[in-house]
């Protein structure tokens, strides 16, 4: 049997995606993300910027390109709240474009990358190698981050029931705090808005529903998404392609859900 080409790894706060993926057009990203080039660089266009590189840290709500070609690519997509972004930007270099580049600690991470690829790690054995490389221990103290609690309940309820569409009064209601103060610092703390996390993670549930069988259809729909077409649109605008390339489930891609430790 041939061995699968990819894996998408979901896990509740973190998305890894191990693979050939080709070009990416023109996408906003609704998570910060750290992508690298498993086979060589990669060029990241950004405005009238382009950069290669073998591995770069893009801030949520940045607007950018790649072309991965016919190599590999390691894509994740880190916790919503900042504190992957600040454990890799005291690690990289902030390039004029919005893009932060490697240092030396990026051949430790593909080396790990590289590896779970050829073994073909389940989701628990690549989250607990992945601890400490693409992202902090959960014990680890990450110099500069405190999460805003009333931040992390906005993103909590809108986990618990995706497909409900509460306003920003509403939801700052639930924090002591009006719509448009809960707006900006929902923006100055996960980069982009709320309505915008909201359909992030509606991507998020479309995919796990997809790895437990269900159809596209279906699973964007009990996602909160309108439509098939709705989802495709949100997809090709925050991942820069269609749902079709990373969730058809095949022996082409494996989706693997697993935990993280409290």
């Amino acid at each position: 049997m041939e061995s699968p080409s990819a894996t998408l790894y979901l896990w509740p706060q973190r998305t890894l995606y191990l693979g050939f993926i080709g070009p990416l057009s023109a996408l906003t990203q609704g998570a910060h993300t750290l992508l690298f080039g498993l086979d060589g660089a990669i060029p990241f266009t950004v405005g009238d910027d382009t950069v290669t590189t073998r591995c770069a840290l893009l801030p949520a709500g940045l607007t950018f390109s790649a072309q991965a070609g016919e190599g590999r690519i390691a894509c994740c997509f880190l916790d919503p709240l900042g504190r992957d972004l600040l454990f890799h930007q005291s690690r990289m270099e902030r390039h004029p474009s919005g893009l932060f580049l490697p240092g030396d600690f990026a051949q430790e991470q593909q080396q790990v990358l590289e590896r779970l690829f050829q073994e073909q790690a389940l989701a628990d054995e690549a989250y607990a190698a992945l601890q400490g490389i693409l992202f902090p221990a959960a014990d680890e103290v990450v110099p500069g981050f405190e999460a805003d609690e009333r931040v992390r309940q906005v993103i909590e309820r809108i986990r618990q029931d995706p497909t409900d569409n509460l306003s920003n009064d509403a939801l700052g209601d639930m924090v002591g705090l009006s719509g448009d103060r809960l707006q900006r610092l929902f923006k100055d703390a996960t980069g982009i808005p709320i309505r915008r996390y909201r359909l992030w993670h509606r991507l998020f549930v479309t995919s796990t529903m997809m790895a437990m069988g269900s159809s596209l259809t279906d699973a964007a729909l009990a996602a909160g998404f309108s439509d098939s077409s709705h989802l495709t649109n949100v997809f090709r605008n925050m991942l820069g392609m269609s749902p079709s390339m990373v969730l058809r489930r095949s022996r082409q891609i494996r989706i693997l859900v697993g935990s993280e430790p409290c």
